[in-house]
């Protein structure tokens, strides 16, 4: 089983789906913090780490390896604050809501920022091996992180 998390109006293909709003018209409607799974292949979660504080992303992370089977990967993208420090003169408007989210409601508000050092120090002390890292954009200036880790 594959499953992704906050998967929105464009999930991606072959996963099942865990969102908050009902518009996206997921498999399980809810806060997948109160839903159990285990066995799991895959995790894909993108656009939603951020949305938790410190500690909470932390416990998100730990829940997620639980959720996994032995060497199944997670799939993280965020948005790279580091890229974003980076481009903050290029437009300062896209790069403070990249960083701070869009606000339309509670859950879009982001509470922390990450980046390839954090992620490095992060996931390896969680129980994951990283396999891969790639910078990319969104919207043509957007910068983000994603990160493939298998579970140790």
């Amino acid at each position: 089983m594959k499953i992704e998390i906050g998967s929105g109006r464009k999930p991606h293909k072959g996963y099942e789906t865990i969102d908050v709003e009902s518009y996206a018209n997921p498999t399980y409607l809810g806060d997948f913090r109160t839903m159990n799974f285990q066995d799991i292949d895959e995790i894909r979660a993108h656009h939603l780490l951020e949305h938790f504080s410190r500690v909470e992303g932390e416990s998100v992370l730990k829940l997620w390896h639980r959720w996994l089977k032995q060497s199944g990967l997670l799939i993280i993208e965020t948005p790279d604050f580091e890229g974003i420090c980076d481009n903050f003169r290029k437009d300062k408007y896209w790069m403070t809501r990249h960083t701070y989210g869009s606000q339309e409601a509670e859950w879009a508000f982001h509470r922390d920022g990450y980046y390839e050092d954090k992620f490095k120090e992060i996931l390896p002390r969680l129980g994951f091996e990283i396999i891969s890292i790639n910078k990319s954009t969104s919207r043509k200036i957007l910068p983000n992180i994603t990160f493939v880790a298998k579970k140790l």
